[in-house]
């Protein structure tokens, strides 16, 4: 039977209604698909949270790690000084000589060898210097007087050492070639002489954290050592570096160093330091504009101690070829007119610089 045929009135669609279904399963798979979306998007969201809520964790030092011991550049006085990798400062009035101990040290380094106190502790170095301040003329003759004192030609430059006229160039001129220059020449070392004129205002606090942290940036991400030479503050009770960005410095720094100057001698002191301050060292410069190593007052004080010890041995042993340990305190103490607790300290300290040496029980003065 057609059904169609019972009701002539009536008509069905079907091609209509799959339609429909089609329609309506098209918008389902679309809201579906949207919620999917959302859902996925909230759950990335929630994951960068949590994981940026933990990121803290990567900054905690884990101590199970090994660290590597940090190494120096000199040795001064027999202590370990300026590490790698560190910001260093060096403080004093004008003219003081801050700028020559950079050309002080820069020399020791080129040199390969000890100068007074100051020895090297690697046996090559890369150093680049950066001045802000001086004219060509200046600079050139600064340069000149390292290399000679160096034992090295004086009219042609050094592949070890590179040294920058800046003082005609903008602010961001001059970080640009720093960082260019660490960036190419991979320096050990690099001394900025006028760090204050990487910056408009040294004492704008933004200003001096920006330049400090673009500094600790450069140390970090080229492993060099920067050294950087400011003034200090013009009152003569306040030994502070100039300005805001004279505090904010030293609170980052490993090493500071104090530049004076007197009766001729340049008087080194570390000041501050986050290691074992070395001792001070001096130097001077020659009436022919040469570097000559110095002796400081207590270094003066000190060798003239010792060469009495050595006068009071020698009266000692003038007329005996050895003595024992009890008899040689008598002796020296008689002969120096100290107690004998001094004079033991004396004889220790001669034992250790092998001033006398000891066979059988038996002190004898060691020839000269």
């Amino acid at each position: 039977m057609d059904i169609a045929n019972n009701n002539p009135g009536q008509t069905h669609d079907y091609t209509h209604k799959d339609t429909n279904n089609s329609s309506n399963y098209q918008s389902v798979k679309r809201n579906l698909n949207y919620i999917q979306a959302i859902s996925a998007e909230q759950m990335k969201f929630k994951a960068e949270i949590t994981e940026d809520k933990f990121k803290y964790k990567n900054h905690i030092l884990d101590l199970s790690l090994p660290t590597n011991e940090p190494k120096f550049f000199f040795n001064i006085g027999n202590i370990p000084t300026i590490p790698q990798s560190e910001l260093v400062g060096i403080k004093g009035r004008a003219k003081m000589g801050k700028s020559q101990l950079e050309y002080y040290l820069i020399a020791v380094m080129l040199s390969g060898v000890s100068r007074g106190q100051v020895k090297p502790l690697q046996s090559q170095y890369k150093v680049l210097l950066f001045d802000t301040e001086q004219s060509q003329v200046s600079l050139k003759k600064c340069c000149q007087r390292a290399l000679k004192f160096a034992g090295l030609p004086t009219d042609k430059n050094e592949v070890r050492f590179l040294p920058f006229f800046m003082r005609p160039l903008t602010i961001e001129e001059r970080r640009k070639t720093i960082e260019d220059a660490v960036r190419e020449e991979e320096p050990d070392i690099i001394f900025i002489d006028g760090v204050r004129d990487l910056l408009q205002d040294f004492n704008n606090l933004d200003q001096s954290n920006d330049l400090i942290q673009w500094l600790l940036q450069l140390t970090a991400e080229y492993g060099c050592t920067i050294v950087s030479v400011l003034h200090q503050n013009k009152a003569k009770e306040d030994g502070n570096m100039r300005g805001h960005l004279g505090t904010e410095l030293l609170n980052k720094l490993t090493d500071c160093f104090e530049v004076s100057k007197k009766d001729g001698k340049f008087i080194v002191t570390c000041t501050d330091s986050r290691n074992v301050p070395c001792s001070d060292f001096a130097f001077s410069i020659d009436a022919e504009g040469n570097f000559q190593t110095e002796e400081t007052e207590a270094e003066n004080k000190n060798n003239a101690r010792i060469a009495d010890i050595q006068r009071v041995l020698r009266l000692c042993f003038k007329e005996h070829q050895s003595m024992g340990y009890m008899d040689l305190v008598r002796c020296y103490a008689l002969e120096a007119a100290t107690s004998e607790i001094t004079a033991k300290r004396h004889i220790k300290e001669a034992k250790e610089n092998n001033f006398i040496s000891v066979s059988n029980s038996l002190y004898l003065l060691t020839p000269l």
